[in-house]
Parts: C-alpha cells; sequence; structure tokens
C-alpha cells in the first residue's frame, strides 16, 4: 500500500509518543502541504490529529497519527444536525466512494449523532527517516476525499468580489463549481417561477445564492437557499423569528414533512437552527418532485395566514 507495510513491532512508532516530537511531524507535513497540494492545514499541535479545509461545505476531515496502533489514517467526520442525513445520502453512494481509493473504507457511526468514513494504513516506523512516505500517503487520501465527496457534497468556490448575483452568474459559477447541483437548483429556480413566487438573489463573495420568498402580511418567508457552494440552506433559525413560524409546532410541522423524503433525517434541534445540505441529493428527479411538494405546503401555509 503505497510502500507503507504492515507493522511488525508493538513499539514501532514509539519516536512519535511525545507532544513535541508529534508537533514536529505536523510541522513538517503541514510545509509538505504548503508546496505540493490546494488541501489546506489548520495550525500545528501537539495532538494526534490534523484539521484540513478541503473547500467542502459540510463536514470536517482530518490526518491522523496512532502511535500504539502503529497507523496513520485520514477521516472525514459529520457532527452537525445534519449528519444523519447526509451520511445516508454518501452510504447510498459507498461503492463509487470506495471505488476512488480502490479500497473498502470504514463507515460507521461515530456515536452522539456523528458520523465517520475513515481510510487507515499500517505503518512499519515513526521514525523521521520515513515520515516523506507517510506525508505521501496522507495527502494522496485528502486529496482522494475532496475529488470523491465533492460530486456528492458540493465545493465551495473562491472567494470573489462581493456582489448582488443574478441568475446568469449563478449558473455560470454553478456549472463550473458544482455540475452534479445544476439540475436540481434549476428545478427550484424554475418552480419558484411558475408558483409564481420570489427568488431573492443574495450577496456573497465565496457563494452566491437564492432563496425562495413568499410574502404575507408584510412578512417575507424563505423555506429555502440554493447556493453555488452546491448545497441548499433551511434556515429554521430565521423562520422561527417569523409570525407564522416562531411556534416550534409549525417549524417542527415543516420538518416532519422534510423528513418524510429520502435521505431526510433531521433531529428536532434542527427546527432552530440554520442546516446545510447538499444539494446532490435532490439530483434524482422523483426527489427533488417531493421536495418541491414540500415546499409547496409551505406556500400554502404561509399564503393562507393561519397561526393554527
Amino acid at each position: 500500500m503505497d510502500g507503507i507495510v504492515e507493522s511488525k513491532n508493538e513499539s514501532a512508532g514509539q519516536v512519535l509518543a511525545g507532544p513535541w516530537m508529534r508537533r514536529d511531524f505536523w510541522q513538517r507535513f503541514k510545509w509538505h502541504m504548503e508546496s505540493s497540494s490546494s488541501v489546506n492545514c489548520a495550525r500545528v499541535t501537539t495532538d494526534g490529529w490534523m484539521w484540513h479545509n478541503t473547500d467542502l461545505p459540510t463536514g470536517n476531515m482530518l490526518s491522523l497519527i496512532r502511535v500504539r496502533l502503529g497507523e496513520i489514517g485520514v477521516k472525514f467526520t459529520l457532527n452537525d444536525a445534519n449528519a444523519a442525513t447526509v451520511f445516508s445520502h454518501l452510504s447510498d453512494h459507498r461503492r463509487r466512494v470506495d471505488a476512488y481509493f480502490g479500497e473498502a473504507l470504514d463507515w460507521r457511526s461515530g456515536g452522539d449523532d456523528s458520523f465517520v468514513i475513515e481510510v487507515r494504513a499500517k505503518v512499519d516506523s515513526f521514525d523521521p527517516s520515513v515520515w516523506p512516505d507517510h506525508y505521501a500517503w496522507l495527502q494522496r487520501r485528502l486529496e482522494t476525499f475532496r475529488v470523491a465527496l465533492g460530486a456528492l457534497l458540493g465545493r465551495t468556490p473562491p472567494k470573489g468580489e462581493t456582489s448582488l448575483w443574478d441568475e446568469r452568474q449563478f449558473m455560470r459559477e454553478l456549472y463550473s463549481w458544482n455540475l452534479s447541483a445544476v439540475a436540481p437548483a434549476t428545478a427550484v429556480l424554475d418552480w419558484t417561477e411558475r408558483s409564481r413566487l420570489t427568488a431573492t438573489w443574495g450577496r456573497g463573495r465565496s457563494c452566491g445564492s437564492f432563496a425562495v420568498s413568499v410574502a404575507s402580511g408584510g412578512v417575507t418567508y424563505q423555506p429555502v437557499v440554493v447556493r453555488t457552494d452546491g448545497t441548499f440552506l433551511l434556515p429554521f433559525a430565521q423562520l422561527s423569528k417569523t409570525p407564522l413560524f416562531q411556534p416550534a409546532e409549525r417549524r417542527l410541522a415543516f420538518l416532519e414533512r422534510l423528513n418524510r423524503l429520502k435521505y431526510f433525517s433531521l433531529p428536532e434541534s434542527a427546527a432552530g437552527c440554520r442546516t446545510l445540505l447538499p444539494l446532490a441529493m435532490l439530483a434524482e428527479p422523483r426527489a427533488c418532485e417531493e421536495f418541491l411538494e414540500v415546499l409547496a405546503w409551505f406556500g400554502d401555509v404561509v399564503k393562507s395566514g393561519r397561526k393554527d
């Protein structure tokens, strides 16, 4: 496996047992990545892990060294209110993701409503002379995760100038960065126009957006925001400040309808926060149609103006 062999010695790697040696390992790894990869490394610590920014809009990526186990690894974790929903979506494409790596990854629950996808390798030594081999292995896995998950989760475009977005600019950016999100984003936009609702265009440097807006009684309600990073936002926190959806029961009714859809498994706590989900979840026409039916229900509630 890329020159990394299974450890035959339980004491292998004790050179990294001290916290300052782990710090040195990560510092040199960060220098390696800065010179050879676009995956960013977080600050250097004495921990057995390092955080990374891979431009994925949801989840967390970590490199790992486990001295006592004689192994290194890369781990993608989901911890927010969207965790179960996103993991269900990714799991449906498990074979596709595993194929990028050429091996079966470890897909599992991480406890406390979190989920993990991890790849590991046994190493024969943690001596500094072989650190470059470890760095090369970690780099390849980090970059493979970014490619394998990017089409399913979306990718955040680089920052540009702050401006008011429009449909032409939005679609151009989406085609450039998140092709798999084009069909569902177009479907939501077309449905908004057919339903005689308003697409409210946002401002943003790294992420363009439009919100489906429904007006009633001088108040604007927005059930979803579609973004150029390949995601859609369910802004429950903002809805909680509106007259019709301030009661938790009304937001939970919206949540319950969403949870009937494929992949959706949002906890009740999601009804009070901002929840980000990948547009690729809606790539199948039927899945998108059912999501639009929930938006239609939302529009009917707002237009009726009833709080009961």
